[in-house]
């Protein structure tokens, strides 16, 4: 068991561990991938083997790293789902009808895939719906991890800056908390269905039939809102950040040219609306600052070569090294970004749009450490406001080193390979002892 007062320090070691073999399940973006990379690099230091398994598009990302791979088929989308929908409704339904596709694929391919690479444990990603199910089917120990806000907490943000939208956008958001947040709806329902043909019983049920050995995430508690109780297996820890499993970027360093520098990154979607670029140039064109926007890899630079006040413009960057050069940083609020951000110590200015990002955003202004602009209020006005709010209240930046302090101090990594070596030790001692797997979840008390 864990000391609940001590949870934010390393666990002993563990002496004469037995070394296991992880295969890691995970959603294939880059958000939920870096983290996931982190953590099985940490497994892999400790002696651990780890193995995931994804598409074969992947496959010389995660092999770069040192880490074992096994390829597993794309999904097999019927016609009709290629077709491009006829509306934006028939595009939301084509969304959850394609969460609920891509589920049921791998809940046929990922067992044998699994048993044939001799895999002991599974990581998988909170949003990998399957994970859970498969380990059941095949009675393998497993730990689901959070690289974003826990699903379970939820994803709510104030009215101010949380966009309204219109009511299809409502719609949009209200169904992807009940399919994947809340594990309702269809999705559930494809889900149950398979789950019932194998002879398992409904999802509500696997929290007592066959629960996961500890819920981990990277999201550190003293970033989290505070809680009057948590999941007895639920485990915070710090950013799963290692700068050696990122690929390296070329960039342009002779360009800097000694100015203070705003880096801008807004993610990796292309459903940004490429003005909010223009904006943000232009926001800080008047300003003593040399702005460094990144693309995310999905939009060409020469698209952006005449933006106001000539900022730097690049595909992808170098984003932990430019963080560290950094004097203030313009985010979407994706969890990595915002975490790679306050362990530089570096305050924020938040540009909020979709799924966990409003929920991150008023995390950030809860702790004083950026100035956030919901959709409907991010003018080019409005952001040069708030880059000079930011830059002149020394109230954002003492927030942002007092964060900075606290998660340098978990040693994120670190934290979660002891929790997980220490549920796997706790296991197989209890079933050498035959006892049943309800008693066999690591808890903090």
């Amino acid at each position: 068991m864990l000391d609940k007062a001590n949870a934010g320090e390393p666990l002993a070691p563990v002496a004469k561990k037995a070394m296991s073999h992880f295969g890691v399940l995970s959603y294939k973006g880059t958000g939920h991938l870096n983290p996931l990379i982190a953590l099985s690099r940490k497994l892999v230091d400790r002696g651990h083997r780890v193995t995931f398994f994804q598409s074969s598009a992947l496959e010389q990302k995660i092999r770069q790293q040192g880490l074992e791979f096994c390829a597993i088929g794309e999904c097999n989308s019927s016609p009709g789902r290629r077709d491009k929908p006829s509306s934006r409704l028939a595009a939301i339904c084509n969304g959850v009808d394609r969460i609920a596709g891509d589920m049921e694929t791998f809940l046929r391919v990922l067992p044998a895939a699994i048993c044939n690479t001799g895999v002991d444990a599974l990581v998988v990603g909170e949003i990998a719906l399957s994970g859970p199910t498969v380990a059941e089917m095949l009675h393998l120990p497993y730990f689901i991890v959070s690289t974003s806000i826990p699903h379970n907490f939820g994803w709510d943000a104030p009215r101010s800056i949380v966009a309204r939208g219109s009511w299809l956008e409502r719609l949009q958001r209200e169904i992807l908390e009940v399919s994947v947040l809340r594990m309702r709806g269809p999705v559930c329902r494809r889900l149950d269905q398979y789950r019932m043909q194998i002879g398992l019983g409904p999802t509500r049920e696997i929290q007592k039939t066959y629960p996961e050995l500890a819920h981990i995430t990277q999201i550190p508690q003293c970033f989290d809102l505070p809680r009057p109780s948590l999941p007895e297996s639920f485990f915070y820890t710090g950013p799963f950040i290692e700068e050696r499993t990122r690929a390296s970027i070329g960039f342009p360093w002779d360009l800097l040219d000694g100015r203070p520098l705003i880096y801008a990154s807004l993610g990796t979607t292309r459903k940004n609306d490429p003005m909010i670029f223009h904006r943000v140039a232009e926001a800080c064109r008047s300003l003593n600052v040399q702005l460094v926007i990144s693309l995310g890899g999905r939009r060409d630079p020469a698209s952006f070569a005449d933006l106001p006040g000539n900022p730097l413009v690049v595909s992808n960057a170098p984003q932990l090294e430019l963080l560290k050069k950094a004097e203030i940083v313009i985010t979407h609020a994706g969890p990595n970004t915002v975490l790679e951000t306050l362990m530089e110590g570096k305050p924020m200015v938040a540009l909020p749009m979709v799924l966990d990002q409003p929920a991150v955003a008023a995390r950030l202004e809860r702790l004083g450490a950026a100035e956030v602009l919901s959709i409907e209020n991010r003018s080019t006005q409005q952001i040069h406001t708030a880059i000079m709010k930011v830059q002149n209240d020394p109230g954002y930046w003492g927030a942002a080193q007092k964060l900075q302090a606290q998660m340098r101090s978990i040693l994120g990594l670190e934290r979660a390979a002891d929790i997980m070596e220490e549920a796997l030790r706790r296991r197989a001692s209890r079933t050498s002892s035959g006892q049943h797997l309800d008693d066999i979840r690591l808890t903090r008390n």
